[in-house]
């Protein structure tokens, strides 16, 4: 039987992965980046790239509907809203075969819209922080602190830009917060910060009937999120209030339930629900409960498995991300010395824990070593750079041209909207005075739908002779970038960025700063900078472009020559 996971973190996908793949599962993911450790499981059989879900999504359907049918998955289970929304709206698209793990229509209202979530809680006498619901041009809440949310932390159109979600303490900030975040026709709101840390009653459910529960809690917390958790005892008040709320929903598959405990106060309530495999998902299933296996079990052989029971306390660890929460809370205590020293001995000496057996790695496990020496290998590099310092980029030999047609030079950058849309702007001009046998294209790297280019860039642009106004950014899909001969670069950041997603184009890149006789041959990206960074960023353009153009276009000259 053939399964697809879809993701590529090291905490709720590898922990899927595993899951399925120890239960003799043939595995195959489609993951975002194919540089992920995760993917160096030996459980995983298959690696699928995916189109991202652009515009109308036609892209995507076409060739996830021929991936379905052509591997026939028994089951496919998404590990984020980026890719179980999209299944969702067009569930009905697929073979009817293929199994989605995926919530139906009354439980993503209940679980991915925040304001739904607690209204459905409040019906069921789950208590919940007190909240304001803000439209445009409404009252404001009067009362600080405050956590300011979007409804949804992923929406249409923007498929792939996560909502923010920030502790405000003024009413200055609220402004402040509101000017940058609120797009038009959003609703946010403004819970108030209950005292508490983080729990989570983890349950998978079938037609609103709880067949397992977990529960665990933070050990290590750091502006709301934790990569050290540990299991605990059911709560009988809170696993009661879980039951209600699906129940009434008649639910069915995977959910963690967020809560915030107030711990001398013994006071809980309910922040938000993660009705998808979560990120502590290696903690249960570390210990004996494998949620992933028993949720194939359920909806692909129509097993209703058994509670069992788990140790508690046991811990486990994403130690490279918990590892770096603890790098930046001791920066933070640098002016603290005693309390530095406490933080420090406490996080070693929760390392014990591993040696009396009350402790378990996410990613390092006996059976599936693969992606731990992965993770410590891409570790070592980026010790190792940082310890070598910024080193300018060393030119390589250009790419070959083609022989028999014109050559096709594709700028790229991150967005589309600052540096590539300038420099392609700015060589059709180029062209066109000189009459050059090139054809130029340009793109960003980020999953984004159309956008324009910044005010600020525009402006730039105008003062350098170009109109930015009517531009919008496209996204660097896979056949235009095979279809490119020499994909130009303006930074790392770029590179590798197309190397994370097709490694096999990393001998068509070429960085544009290769053209210019200045030290520094990367071109940073000025978005968000000043008009003075833009203007600067496209002078470097504008001395690049020339010999960048002239020597593909000799590439062209010489191939009608010979003819």
């Amino acid at each position: 039987m053939k399964v697809l996971v879809i993701g590529d973190d090291t905490r709720s996908f590898l922990a899927c992965v595993r899951s399925l793949g120890r239960q003799g599962l043939e595995v195959h993911v489609a993951p975002n980046t194919l540089s992920s450790p995760a993917l160096a499981s030996r459980y995983i059989k298959q690696v699928h790239i995916l189109p991202y879900y652009l515009g109308d999504g036609q892209e995507w359907l076409a060739a996830t509907r021929t991936l379905f049918e052509r591997e026939q998955f028994a089951l496919v289970l998404p590990c984020e809203e980026r890719s179980l929304l999209p299944l969702i709206r067009h569930q009905h698209e697929f073979p009817p075969e293929t199994r989605l793990a995926v919530p139906d229509e009354r439980a993503l209202d209940a679980f991915f819209d925040k304001v739904q979530t607690r209204e459905l809680a409040s019906r069921c006498d789950v208590p919940v922080a007190q909240a304001h619901l803000y439209q445009a041009q409404g009252a404001l809440p009067q009362t600080f602190p405050l956590v300011a949310k979007y409804r949804k932390s992923y929406s249409w159109p923007d498929l792939y830009v996560r909502t923010q979600v920030k502790v405000v303490k003024s009413p200055s900030e609220l402004m402040e917060w509101l000017h940058v975040h609120q797009p038009a026709d959003q609703e946010v709101f403004f819970e108030h910060l209950v005292p508490g840390v983080g729990v989570g009653v983890s349950v998978l459910c079938d037609r609103g009937e709880v067949l397992q529960a977990f529960e665990h809690q933070r050990a290590h917390e750091v502006s709301g999120s934790s990569f050290y958790r540990k299991s605990m005892p059911l709560h009988p008040e809170r696993l009661a209030a879980v039951q209600r709320m699906v129940a009434t929903i008649q639910y069915t598959g995977l959910a963690m339930f967020e809560f915030k405990v107030d711990q001398p106060t013994g006071q809980w309530h309910l922040l938000e629900v993660n009705a998808r495999p979560w990120g502590s998902l290696p903690l249960p299933v570390a210990w004996g409960v494998d949620f992933p296996y028993r949720l194939y079990q359920l909806l692909v052989l129509g097993q209703r498995t058994p509670s069992v029971t788990y140790p508690a306390p046991r811990y486990a660890r994403n130690f490279m991300s918990d590892l770096w929460q603890f790098r930046m809370t001791s920066s933070a205590l640098r002016s603290q010395p005693l309390t530095l020293i406490q933080h420090t001995a406490g996080w070693m000496g929760g390392l014990l824990r591993i040696l009396i057996n009350r402790e378990r790695q996410d990613t390092w496990v006996w059976d599936d070593t693969g992606p731990a020496r992965l993770e410590f290998q891409q570790l070592l590099a980026t010790v190792k750079q940082k310890v070598k310092g910024t080193q300018a980029h060393t030119p390589s030999e250009l790419p070959p041209l083609p022989k028999k047609r014109r050559p096709r030079l594709l700028f790229l950058c991150q967005g589309n909207i600052c540096r590539s849309s300038y420099a392609e702007k700015k060589a059709r001009q180029l062209i066109e005075h000189a009459r050059l046998k090139v054809d130029i294209d340009s793109a960003g790297m980020l999953p984004r739908n159309p956008r324009p280019a910044p005010l600020v860039a525009q402006d730039a642009a105008r003062q350098m002779g170009v109109d930015l106004s009517a531009h919008t950014s496209k996204h660097a899909f896979e056949p235009l970038l095979r279809h490119s001969d020499w994909i130009v670069i303006f930074d790392d950041i770029n590179r590798q960025a197309v190397i994370e997603r097709y490694p096999d184009l990393e001998n068509r890149l070429v960085y544009l700063g290769d053209f210019e006789s200045a030290a520094d041959k990367l071109i940073p990206d000025p978005d968000g900078k000043s008009l003075d960074t833009f203007l600067r960023t496209y002078r470097r353009i504008d001395a690049c472009l020339p010999p960048l153009l002239q020597q593909a276009h000799q590439a062209s000259s010489e191939r009608d020559s010979a003819c």
